[in-house]
């Protein structure tokens, strides 16, 4: 099938995979001939074709969404930014995934799934790129909010919409951003919310949920994860990792609805925390 992933770069200059989708599509048929279309119904079958189609307008539409809420709130959070060229802390470069940003939709759904009185709660989101989800989390009443990124440009991007998000319906204002490699993260000693989007690959998960893990034994205290994967079906080694650790319940959620908004549908789980009697 066509290779619509061809590089372009975002305004900050980074590696964006979701930019120019549309134009890039005709620019290969321009160059391959009109009846390039044809050619690869053939060669594919017309399921295969048709599927790829509709994934790639719903790439798009979700891509237009997306920037859309970015200038309505005066920010740049958009985009499936690769870490390839980037600057990152740490030995885990090649162990990150590209950094995409959340549906607002998803994310209120996700929402409804945790208690509603999360005042004292620190959300803190692992892998947090350039600040979306952080900036959805500022609409909930948190105590605060951290992102945790090991690409200094993508912490300096998510710095900069903090300052300049405009939201009337904002809750918290005790946003930051840490630059740190997330297996070297230290968890504060306050009730958690913890939310990973899929943002590597499982020995980098398994270091972090270990590191967590040790926090809340040595000092116990609220604490609820939230792994949602839309792709690499990580979802399938997280949800079994976090059981297995021993100290968390699996919530029941509802299914995810298909979002306009979304890339993707997200696959997701809620843990909490049971410490032992």
């Amino acid at each position: 099938m066509a290779n619509l992933e061809t590089r372009r770069l975002d305004r900050d200059g980074l590696e964006d995979r979701s930019y120019g989708r549309f134009g890039r599509a005709w620019s290969h048929i321009r160059q391959r001939g009109l009846l390039e279309p044809i050619r690869l119904v053939r060669r594919h079958g017309l399921g295969a074709s048709v599927g790829f189609v509709l994934r790639n307008l719903r790439y798009i539409l979700a891509d237009l969404l997306a920037r859309k809420w970015d200038r309505q709130h005066g920010v740049d959070t958009a985009g499936s930014i690769q870490l390839g060229a980037l600057d990152v802390v740490g030995p885990h470069r090649g162990k990150g995934n590209e950094a995409v940003c959340t549906s607002p939709r998803t994310f209120d759904f996700i929402m409804r799934s945790l208690p509603r009185d999360l005042q004292d709660h620190t959300f803190i989101d692992i892998g947090s790129g350039k600040s979306r989800t952080l900036l959805l989390a500022s609409r909930y009443p948190f105590a605060s909010i951290i992102g945790v990124e090991f690409a200094r440009e993508l912490v300096e991007i998510a710095r900069n919409n903090i300052e300049r998000f405009r939201d009337p319906s904002q809750k918290c204002r005790a946003l930051g951003v840490v630059e740190a490699d997330a297996a070297a993260y230290e968890f504060p000693e306050a009730p958690l919310v913890v939310y990973f989007y899929n943002p590597f690959s499982k020995d980098v998960f398994d270091i972090v949920l270990k590191n967590l893990v040790s926090s809340l034994e040595r000092q116990p205290r609220d604490c609820f994860i939230v792994y949602g994967s839309s792709s690499h079906r990580a979802i399938d080694w997280a949800r079994p990792a976090i059981r297995e650790a021993g100290i968390f319940t699996e919530l029941p959620v509802p299914p995810m609805p298909h979002f306009l908004d979304a890339i993707r549908t997200v696959d997701y789980a809620v843990f909490q925390f049971r410490p032992a009697a």
